[in-house]
């Protein structure tokens, strides 16, 4: 039997991926000044990309940067562009894991970051569920649940966990509902 699913393809990526748009990625990706003196204090100019590139796919979506993951290109160079390094400094920053590592560490206590509890998978079923009392729309009770973790500076954990979690909010919604 395939696993029901609450959002499309298209939902998932519009809740998830890395903004590719000129108007998504100036609403996400602009560095504040005080962003730029964090980036200048890296020494060369694939730590500054590789730093700046964490720190956005950290706000937005709120995701970290994964061993081997590349931000798609457009990302890569609005960035870049903010700091006049060249995009191709990010290939020799994706060679080096344990940077990565460090900086996404760095970047957790700088943002006041922290990983997907079990309190918080409680907490998306009870605001999902919240959401679901006025839509059954998987759309919306998912961004819910998102602006809520975003809020609260959790990591948002993977699409299926929070799929899952509004499924089973929405069926609790609707249950209370028939009852």
């Amino acid at each position: 039997m395939p696993r029901r699913s609450l959002l499309s393809a298209e939902q998932r990526a519009r809740l998830f991926d890395v903004p590719t748009t000129p108007a998504e990625m100036a609403k996400h990706y602009v560095l504040s000044p005080e962003d730029l003196l964090l980036v200048r204090a890296k020494r060369r100019n694939m730590n500054r990309l590789g730093f700046a590139a964490q720190l956005c796919i950290l706000r937005h979506p709120g995701q970290g940067l994964g061993p081997g993951q590349q931000p798609p290109l457009a990302m890569l160079d609005f960035v870049a562009g903010q700091r006049g390094i060249p995009t191709t400094a990010f290939a020799d920053y994706a060679r080096r894991d344990q940077t990565r590592r460090e900086h996404a560490a760095e970047l957790h206590t700088l943002l006041g970051l922290r990983s997907f509890r079990l309190s918080d998978w409680r907490d998306c079923l009870r605001v999902g569920a919240d959401a679901a009392w006025a839509t059954d729309r998987g759309e919306p009770i998912v961004q819910t649940m998102l602006t809520h973790l975003r809020a609260r500076g959790v990591l948002v954990p993977d699409p299926a966990v929070l799929e899952r979690i509004g499924l089973a909010a929405r069926a609790g919604a609707t249950h209370e509902i028939s009852a």
